[in-house]
């Protein structure tokens, strides 16, 4: 059986060191021991029609493609640790 996407993403987050919530369709992410927030990071689509993740961080919109799991919790975890939540 296979996990549902929301929770794929969460799993990818936290092998990269981010703790990270599957919170129905989307995911809670954070930097542990930051605690000044987190992102909320929800399934969408693209101007293309195209099923993408996105989230906002510190006023900046972001995205990936939803079915590049792995790749997505890498650019998400770039973006907190440039600037933290």
């Amino acid at each position: 059986m296979t996990a549902d996407p929301a929770t794929e993403l969460a799993a990818a987050l936290a092998m990269l060191g981010i703790t990270a919530v599957p919170a129905y369709q989307s995911v809670r992410a954070w930097i542990g021991g930051v605690g000044s927030g987190d992102v909320l990071i929800s399934p969408g689509w693209n101007d293309s029609g195209e099923p993408v993740w996105s989230w906002r961080h510190r006023g900046k919109a972001a995205s990936h493609p939803r079915g590049d799991i792995d790749g997505a919790a890498r650019v998400i975890t770039r973006s907190l640790g440039m600037d933290p939540p």
